[in-house]
């Protein structure tokens, strides 16, 4: 009996875990417009974590979220990285799980 209650308690723990992990989810959407360091990404919904002046994570770095307007999502990227995204294109938005990482 102990030891089917371990095992229990040990799959609830490893489930409410994984639900945790999974909440800060992430969308898709496409490119509609890139205007300098702006790009505007149109997805079907945009979630309720995405908030003005947040930061997300997006092909590979994390721009800061300038305007969110109904399905649109506005991002500030740095110059280079902004001059290579091409309108039209499939972009992935997950939720910022902290701080970017600076290099040396």
């Amino acid at each position: 009996m102990k030891k089917f209650t371990t095992m229990l308690a040990t799959a609830l723990v490893t489930l409410s875990l994984a639900a945790v992990a999974g909440a800060a989810g992430s969308f898709s959407g496409k490119v509609a417009k890139v205007d300098g360091e702006k790009v505007t990404v149109k997805a079907d919904k945009v979630p309720a974590w995405v908030k003005k002046g947040g930061k997300v994570q997006a092909l590979g770095g994390m721009p800061s979220v300038v305007e969110v307007k109904g399905n649109e999502v506005t991002l500030k990227f740095g110059k280079a990285k902004a001059a290579k995204i091409k309108a039209d294109s499939a972009m992935t938005i997950s939720e910022s799980a902290g701080e970017e990482l600076q290099g040396c």
